[in-house]
């Protein structure tokens, strides 16, 4: 009899550990339940303010890059002007005078023949 009060109170004993272990077991669950959406919640805010960081270099640089670009077909069409309206002034036979303007070396033929055919508009 001595034993078997043993055995019932062992089994009362390791009863009221399993209970206690369940219920640490529920509340470790519950705190992780809980931990998770936040977690994923504080994960994706870091990711998304990463991401507005990188789009926000890629942007500078893209518009550094059409700055550069506006400057450059700025500059290009600074240089190929002039040299543009030199190359058409020396097809159409004008010639530089001292003060740099092109005048009309002569009037040829098919000047004339255009000069008849289109009007003279003044302002």
């Amino acid at each position: 009899m001595a034993i078997s009060r043993h055995n019932l109170r062992r089994s009362f004993v390791a009863s009221d550990r399993q209970v206690e272990g369940e219920g640490v077991l529920r509340m470790v669950l519950l705190s992780i339940a809980i931990a998770m959406p936040l977690v994923t919640l504080a994960y994706l805010k870091i990711h998304d303010m990463r991401l507005g960081y990188e789009m926000k270099e890629i942007q500078d640089r893209i518009r550094r890059e059409e700055e550069l670009t506006r400057a450059l077909e700025l500059e290009r069409s600074r240089l190929s002007r002039p040299e543009m309206v030199q190359q058409w002034a020396s097809d159409a036979g004008f010639i530089p005078t001292r003060s740099s303007s092109i005048v009309r070396h002569q009037f040829t033929p098919e000047d004339q023949r255009i000069a008849k055919l289109r009007p003279v508009f003044s302002n």
